[in-house]
């Protein structure tokens, strides 16, 4: 029994690393998060999230320690010898549904918790942004994806800040001209942006950027 207890603990550490590793299509990590709780690096330039990614380190030997105990405590085991058997069907089966599944509830709960402008969840895939030129201006036009997990409304302003396409930080404004966005509590929604700016304020004729880099700034 204390060696299937200790199995069983191996084997959720093995479970863990991979979880800890894995990145959602939104870019909520779960061990990205926890590092930078503790004070540690995810990345090696954290601030733009480039270069060396300590988290995938950290999940690998997570995985190799749990499987190496638990290999050791649970050398009977029927699930064991069908991870040895069949190593492909069961990582593929633990990766397409069990771990996308328990870190939504993770990102869910974690939103959750969170308070102001650090509870909007941004959904960067499903978020694009145009370049078109007319004239002596540039149009800059598309929509953005957030969700407000809190239980208040949240009004904020929206900032581009995408240093490869604008040299300067511009504010999203709609169709009225107005820059401040009201987001209910609990809801996604897309928002609309379409203004001028002036030429000089991009080199680019035209583009479309997905996932433009945003900042949120908290309108009272």
């Amino acid at each position: 029994m204390k060696k299937r207890m200790i199995g069983g603990l191996f084997f959720s550490l093995m479970i863990f690393g991979i979880l800890f590793s894995f990145e959602l299509s939104n870019g909520f990590c779960l061990g990205d998060y926890l590092l930078n709780k503790l004070g540690l690096k995810a990345w090696s330039n954290d601030e733009e999230r480039l270069g060396l990614r300590y988290t995938f380190f950290y999940g690998l030997a997570f995985v190799i320690i749990g499987w190496r105990g638990a290999e050791k405590y649970l050398r009977d085991s029927r699930l064991i010898e069908f991870i040895k058997k069949r190593p492909f069907i069961f990582f593929l089966a633990l990766i397409l549904f069990v771990v996308p599944a328990v870190l939504e509830v993770s990102k869910d709960t974690y939103y959750w918790f969170q308070d102001d402008l650090k509870a909007i969840e941004y959904h960067s895939k499903e978020s694009i942004c145009h370049i078109d030129t007319e004239g002596e201006r540039k149009k800059i036009s598309g929509t953005i994806s957030l969700t407000n997990h809190s239980k208040e409304v949240q009004e904020v302003a929206l900032k581009l800040v995408d240093e490869e396409y604008f040299p300067e930080d511009i504010i999203l404004k709609d169709n009225q001209g107005q820059s401040t966005y009201r987001l209910l509590p609990g809801q996604k929604d897309n928002l609309s942006f379409n203004f001028y700016i002036d030429k000089g304020k991009t080199a680019f004729d035209g583009a479309s950027i997905t996932g433009p880099e945003i900042r949120f700034i908290k309108k009272s």
